[in-house]
C-alpha cells in the first residue's frame, strides 16, 4: 500500500494511465485501514473511487470507503443495516454481482433494503476466471428478479442509468436532449427480458445515434 501511494499511483496519474481507483477489502486481504489510506492518496491525485466490499463478512470496508465518497462499492452481500443508510444519504451506487454469489454458492445481497431505501443500483457480472466466469447478462438479471426481488424495470434501470452513474458516465445514463446516445433495440417487448437464461434479443446497437451493427 505505501509502494502504491507514493510510488505507483502518482506515476499512473501523472502519466494519465489511470483514472479510477479500486480495493478489495475482506479478511486476510487489505484492511480498512489500508483502504482509508489508499483511497485518499488516489482522490488527492484525482482518481474516481470505487472498492469492493462486504463479499464475504461484514468486515468494515464499506464504511472505510464510504468515507471517502466513492463512486460506487461493489458486492455489498454482508452489508450493514448502518451502510445501506449511508449509501442512501450519498451518490455512491451499489454495484450488486449475482452471478458471483452464485458461483460462490453463498447468499446475495439485500436488493430490495436497498433500493426501498433510495441506494442507486447497478448490476454487473463480476466477470473473472475465479468466481464468476461468465458475462451473460441474462443470468445476472434473472439472479436479481428471481434472488434478490427486483422488479422487471429495476433490473432494466440497474443495467442502464444505474451502471452508467457507477462509471461516472452521466453523459449516458439516460435518453435525453444534449446527452450521448448509446442504446440498443431489442426484439419483442421489453416485459420479456430477463425471463429466459442465455436469451439475447438485441437486434442493433448504436453509438453515438449511429448503427454500429444488426444482430
Amino acid at each position: 500500500i505505501t509502494t502504491m501511494c507514493d510510488q505507483i499511483m502518482p506515476t499512473l496519474a501523472a502519466g494519465k494511465l489511470a483514472d479510477r481507483a479500486d480495493i478489495y477489502v475482506e479478511k486476510g486481504f487489505f484492511t480498512p485501514a489500508h483502504a482509508r489510506k489508499y483511497l485518499a492518496r488516489a482522490r488527492e491525485l484525482g482518481m474516481a473511487l470505487t472498492a469492493h466490499v462486504e463479499q464475504l463478512s461484514d468486515s468494515g470496508g464499506a464504511e472505510a470507503a464510504l468515507d471517502m465518497q466513492p463512486q460506487s462499492l461493489d458486492h455489498l452481500v454482508y452489508a450493514s443495516d448502518n451502510v445501506i443508510r449511508r449509501l442512501a444519504t450519498q451518490d455512491t451506487v451499489a454495484v450488486l454481482l449475482p452471478a458471483s454469489d452464485l458461483y460462490l454458492r453463498m447468499p446475495y445481497p439485500r436488493a430490495r433494503a436497498m433500493i426501498d431505501q433510495g441506494v442507486t443500483v447497478a448490476l454487473s457480472t463480476d466477470f473473472n476466471p475465479g468466481t464468476s466466469p461468465t458475462q451473460d447478462l441474462s443470468l445476472v438479471g434473472l439472479l436479481a428478479r428471481l434472488e434478490m426481488k427486483m422488479t422487471l424495470p429495476e433490473v432494466i434501470a440497474a443495467f442502464t442509468t444505474g451502471a452508467a452513474r457507477a462509471l461516472g458516465a452521466l453523459d449516458r445514463d439516460s435518453l435525453q436532449v444534449g446527452k450521448l446516445c448509446d442504446f440498443v433495440a431489442i426484439e419483442g417487448s421489453w416485459r420479456e427480458l430477463f425471463y429466459a437464461i442465455g436469451h439475447h434479443p438485441v437486434s442493433a446497437c448504436y453509438r453515438g445515434g449511429e448503427l454500429l451493427s444488426t444482430i
